[in-house]
């Protein structure tokens, strides 16, 4: 969108909002300049919504193309680890991304029972593990990349810690555990890499203990829109009410941007795309209650977008944009409407019942694999 577009969309509501409010406006002034502004909102929220209907259906068709063969080879020969990813993102980014584990650490620590036993599905650098080092418990990590898990031994092998740990390689949709192993389960930035994520949800119900916890974080589908609320109020709106009304959300990212390297895949092979999926709280949260776990909390973080402009100024400030981001994370957690529009979803749910069958059943889960199933 060019500046001039922008400076237009934002004058329009400014101007009318401004003739709506004034003092010395008559009655029917300000009726009229209201009226003006509500057809304006609906005018641009008609447009938004029918623009991200079509864009979320183009992403989940584009999802069809991925396969595993190319899931396998792209996690196993380009995805650097989180940590090898720091000195590529910067400090800022990093501090955004260290927020995360600290928010997934203190819930393991209110969890976890003295010489308890936790699982890290998708460890990848142990960035969970790093910051529980004192406490009694048994450290699981699995993930599905080789190099994952030899950083990840190295890693732990030269760290002295009271946390027992030990590591394995395998698939987060067939875990390698008996029933019931554990008490704490943490799922960070993974499910939404899954092409059957609810196989890994119900692997992960099947391996807590009655009464153990599941701690998510994912990519959240109610994130603030990348637009002022004063030229896209019913957006914002949106994604506020979408949250527990996943039928309302309009723009909701089913894939990574770029397709796979093309050099991973056979020679005649068109473009592939794999699951980046943002998910909808509400949506998640039944997935979770079918496989047998009630949701008792969730929150949603990381304030501002990544991808805005205001983060990308902060960026460039050092330790002062680090701090300040700190600030407007601290206060839009605590602000009403605006706290479920964080970039990521943070959920916790317990294990208090049976799954609704013994394998996913079809429809609970709207991804395109699950409905061909």
């Amino acid at each position: 969108m060019s500046t001039s577009t922008r400076t237009v969309r934002l004058a329009i509501p400014s101007a009318l909002l401004a003739a709506a409010t004034r003092r010395r406006a008559t009655t029917g002034q300000r009726a009229a300049a209201s009226g003006l502004l509500l057809g304006y909102w609906s005018a641009v929220y008609a447009a938004y919504r029918r623009e991200s209907l079509a864009r979320t259906a183009r992403e989940r068709e584009l999802l069809a193309t991925a396969n595993l063969e190319a899931f396998s080879r792209h996690y196993n020969e380009r995805v650097p680890t989180i940590e090898e990813e720091f000195d590529i993102w910067g400090e800022y980014h990093q501090h955004r991304h260290e927020m995360r584990y600290d928010l997934l650490a203190e819930q393991v620590r209110a969890h976890v029972p003295p010489g308890g036993r936790i699982l890290d599905v998708g460890c990848g650098s142990v960035l969970v593990a790093d910051r529980i080092l004192d406490v009694d418990a048994h450290y699981v990590g699995i993930d599905f990349g080789g190099h994952h898990i030899a950083y990840a031994a190295k890693k732990l092998a030269d760290t002295p810690a009271r946390l027992r740990s030990s590591l394995a390689r395998g698939d987060g949709e067939a875990l390698p555990f008996t029933d019931d192993a554990f008490d704490v389960v943490v799922f960070s930035e993974v499910i939404e890499h899954l092409m059957r994520p609810e196989r890994a949800v119900w692997e992960i119900a099947r391996v807590l203990k009655p009464g153990g916890v599941l701690l998510m974080t994912t990519n959240n589908a109610s994130e603030a829109p990348l637009r002022s609320p004063l030229s896209h109020l019913f957006a914002w709106i949106e994604k506020a009410v979408g949250a527990d009304h996943p039928s309302l959300i309009s723009m909701r990212p089913w894939i990574w941007a770029e397709p796979v390297d093309p050099t991973l895949l056979p020679p005649d092979a068109g473009p592939v795309y794999l699951p980046h999926t943002h998910h909808i709280q509400g949506e998640t949260r039944r997935l979770f209650a079918a496989a047998g776990l009630e949701t008792f909390a969730w929150s949603s973080f990381e304030f501002p977008p990544p991808q805005s402009a205001t983060a990308r100024w902060l960026d460039t400030k050092g330790e002062w944009g680090r701090r300040t981001v700190d600030v407007i994370e601290a206060a839009a957690r605590r602000t009403p409407v605006l706290r479920r529009l964080g970039c990521h979803l943070l959920m916790q749910a317990r294990k208090t019942a049976a799954p609704v069958a013994a394998a996913p059943p079809a429809g609970v889960w709207p991804g395109p694999f699950s409905e061909a199933a």
